[in-house]
């Protein structure tokens, strides 16, 4: 039990690490609002599309595949979403919250914690499985987050503005070229010192958006949008992979796959999650603020996940 919650802290510390250190340089007067709005927009338009790409275009599809997992997650993703899009509507009156709560309520941190979670529970045998999903949670997780925060951004929802939004977003940009990519084998990493560039930005992309989520979190203004903030952890942390995993239990999926049922439902708010909150005009305090205490408290989350999915022999 003792190494299940080691496992989860070992996940989630580095993360902390890094956004403690944007929080004290900001602190020392070394980073000013304006600088980190312009390294929000390179990190938005250059960094996070090269990582997304790479990571979906390395997720295995051939070698592992279940088509029961992958359509459980794509519906399940889809409902989790209008579910929380629903309650942000009818629970937050700011209209530049509500996209921000919708999708810190049901966009997980997958692939940064997620995955090495699933991994160290089972090994290779799990990592291949949890890297296969990324194919199908990436670009749910991306595009109903356009959607979330275009609906209102303007206070109004405008169709030609939300299509144009969608389409010109840097990351479901990426999304797509790189299912194409992978479906016609282009052959990304035969491009010598090109792919060791290519390699080293996807790298840069993950550390970026935490130095400046840090420099961006005011732990004082917390208490200005505690409400919202709490409902949505709560949401993301408890409800929605409570009813996921009940769901999948209830269908029969057992073990790795029940495993990653829970990091696609139960990881913390993803680190871009506020990135394109800044990019998109949501209200950006609110997004670091979600991402920062769910990160926080999903040690203590994931690691109850685990022991009760183990104590009921369900993995």
């Amino acid at each position: 039990m003792f190494n299940h919650m080691l496992t989860a802290v070992n996940a989630v510390l580095p993360s902390f690490l890094i956004i403690a250190l944007g929080l004290f340089i900001r602190r020392r007067g070394m980073l000013e609002d304006k600088s980190l709005g312009k390294f929000n927009t390179v990190a938005f338009r250059v960094f996070l599309p090269v990582q997304i790409f790479k990571n979906i275009y390395d997720a295995p599809m051939g070698d592992v595949f279940d088509l029961r997992l992958i359509l459980f997650c794509f519906f399940g993703l889809l409902l989790a979403g209008g579910f929380a899009l629903t309650t942000a509507h009818f629970a937050e009156p700011r209209h530049d919250r509500r996209g921000v709560m919708a999708q810190g309520m049901f966009r997980a941190n997958y692939v940064l914690l997620g995955m090495p979670l699933v991994e160290s529970l089972f090994g290779e045998s799990g990592s291949g499985l949890a890297a296969m999903l990324i194919a199908v949670n990436i670009p749910i997780y991306n595009v109903l987050s356009v959607i979330f925060l275009d609906l209102y951004a303007g206070g109004k929802v405008e169709p030609r503005k939300l299509l144009r939004d969608v389409v010109c977003n840097p990351l479901i940009d990426a999304t797509v070229i790189s299912l194409a990519a992978k479906a016609v084998h282009l052959p990304v990493y035969s491009l010598g010192p090109l792919t060791s560039a290519f390699k080293s930005v996807a790298a840069v992309a993950t550390p970026l958006c935490l130095f400046i989520l840090g420099g961006s979190f005011a732990p004082a203004s917390v208490r200005s949008y505690a409400r919202s903030l709490w409902i949505t952890v709560f949401f993301k942390l408890i409800l929605i992979p409570g009813l996921a995993i009940a769901a999948a239990v209830a269908i029969g999926i057992r073990g790795i796959p029940l495993a990653v049922v829970m990091m696609s439902f139960g990881a913390p708010t993803a680190v871009n999650s506020y990135t394109m909150a800044r990019e998109l005009g949501g209200d950006s305090e609110l997004a670091a603020g979600i991402v920062v205490i769910a990160t926080a408290l999903s040690c203590l989350t994931l690691f109850g996940w685990i022991v009760l999915l183990r104590t009921l022999g369900l993995f």
